[in-house]
């Protein structure tokens, strides 16, 4: 049934209502059910007729059997089935979870481990022997070409722009983990990173300023669409959260780096709008110590500290971190 829903589709027609589905499954507050997909494509995109949505929510599914997943068998899944008719976000485990224990698991969190941290002591061991040569100054240097150079980034044949920008990126994302072994992103050169310049340089305005403090509904919201944008920049790399947020952090400074450690650290599993609206959450009862952490970027021709800081967003990434086991560098 799924197979023939698909039998025909164009493929650029299949790409599209995936992206839609993607943006779709971001929106919603998990757990969520099939029929709140179909309101909200229905809301819209309602041109995409419901069979050929049901089949995409099929292929998408992470526990669905590799038959049923067709010719998206080998693409990330976007959801996972926790019981019949009602979904969460793909995290990397496609097996079920049910929902109260979710909502237990985030709620103990919060009281129990991620209020209770200590915020000084957990920055000053991230920030232990820091030098200029150190690998993760690589964001120092990464974070200051973008936001001293916004409206340069993607100019071809300027000092300042799109070559250089390609380099300061790629030199950051390999820093920080994401040319590895298994990423799509190491079997690519810098170049690769042309269409993701070009979309960063268009982002809107109001990206470029947010911060933890601006995490209001409107605030998450132009994360999360922000994330699809740089997540289908990226393509055919089938790019992770981890990597969207990588790149979200080093160029805006408007989230963390939804990585192994960060995760663990902070006591989620997805990279969502419940996540973030945690972390503003954790801000808002934190936030004098945390803006007290902001400490200035290192310069790259000097290695002196510049008058930029590190955003919150920023320093709660270092936080969670440091908290999620990453050893002392």
């Amino acid at each position: 049934m799924v197979a023939a829903a698909l039998v025909g589709e164009d493929r650029s027609v299949a790409d599209t209502i995936w992206d839609r589905l993607e943006e779709c499954v971001q929106d919603l507050s998990e757990p969520f059910r099939a029929a709140e997909m179909v309101g909200w494509f229905r809301r819209n995109y309602p041109d995409v007729k419901e069979q050929s949505l049901r089949a995409h929510i099929q292929v998408a599914t992470s526990n669905a059997s590799a038959e049923s997943r067709s010719m998206f068998v080998n693409r990330r899944p976007l959801i996972t089935r926790i019981e019949h008719g009602l979904y969460r976000r793909f995290d990397g485990d496609p097996g079920p979870t049910q929902p109260n224990q979710i909502a237990t698991h985030d709620r103990r969190v919060m009281t129990q481990h991620a209020l209770g941290v200590d915020i000084e002591a957990t920055v000053d061991r991230y920030f232990h022997d820091r030098d200029p040569s150190a690998r993760y100054t690589s964001f120092d240097y990464c974070f200051n070409h973008f936001q001293q150079h916004r409206t340069e980034v993607a100019a071809w044949g300027e000092p300042t722009g799109m070559e250089v920008s390609c380099l300061q990126l790629g030199f950051y994302l390999a820093s920080w983990g994401m040319l590895r072994g298994s990423s799509g992103l190491l079997r690519r050169s810098a170049r690769h990173l042309v269409p993701l310049i070009e979309t960063l340089a268009d982002a809107p305005a109001e990206v470029w300023d947010l911060d933890l403090d601006g995490y209001d509904r409107d605030g998450i919201d132009l994360v999360l669409r922000t994330a699809l944008d740089v997540r289908r920049a990226l393509r055919p790399v089938e790019a992770s959260d981890t990597l969207v947020t990588k790149v979200m952090l080093g160029v805006f400074g408007c989230v963390p780096a939804f990585d192994t450690y960060f995760m663990k650290g902070f006591g989620v599993s997805t990279f969502s709008r419940r996540s973030l609206r945690r972390v503003g959450e954790f801000y808002r009862a934190n936030a004098s110590i945390i803006d007290q952490q902001r400490q200035p970027t290192l310069d790259f021709t000097t290695g002196q500290p510049t008058t930029r800081l590190y955003t919150r967003a920023k320093v709660v990434d270092m936080i969670f971190f440091i908290e999620g086991g990453y050893p002392q560098r």
